[in-house]
């Protein structure tokens, strides 16, 4: 199946889905905007994309970031791991394509330019509108952004 954007072929290596390998920090920053957010609107992705830098630290630790278990809840259901190496199962290949479109943008963009903290305060965690967990108290929240809400270290 080809991978929406042209980014990458995955092809089916065994019954259990075993598909693209998540080695690059494009891929892994795409996939997770376009988990997390890709209903937002674009302030809200950028957000969300930042956040994930912000955890990250450096491009060379996106993958690793994104991967961590219990990190951003898609990753439980949609990403697989065989050998050490994280590989995108077939339900977590992106199928709407002007969403994927813009997640690779984004990711693009923050991965290769500066751009303004849309987090508003170096933000390292955020949440839906829907959940209230227990650990936002120990943070300070910086902003709402859509559906988002977003906090940094007190």
């Amino acid at each position: 199946m080809k991978v929406l954007g042209s980014i990458a072929t995955i092809r089916r290596t065994s019954k259990k889905g075993n598909g693209m390998i998540m080695e690059t920090a494009l891929l892994c920053l795409a996939l997770n905007i376009y988990h997390e957010a890709r209903g937002e609107m674009i302030p809200g992705q950028y957000a969300v994309a930042q956040v994930t830098m912000n955890r990250a630290g450096s491009k060379e630790n996106v993958c690793k970031t994104v991967t961590a278990k219990k990190q951003f809840s898609w990753t439980a259901k949609m990403v697989g791991e065989k050998d050490g190496r994280f590989y995108l199962k077939q339900k977590g290949v992106p199928t709407d394509e002007y969403a994927w479109f813009k997640a690779t943008r984004i990711a693009h963009v923050v991965l290769n330019y500066r751009v303004g903290d849309f987090t508003k305060g170096n933000a390292t965690h955020y949440h839906t509108v829907d959940v209230k967990p227990i650990w936002r108290r120990d943070l300070k929240k910086t902003v709402a952004l859509g559906r988002h809400v977003f906090y940094r270290n007190a």
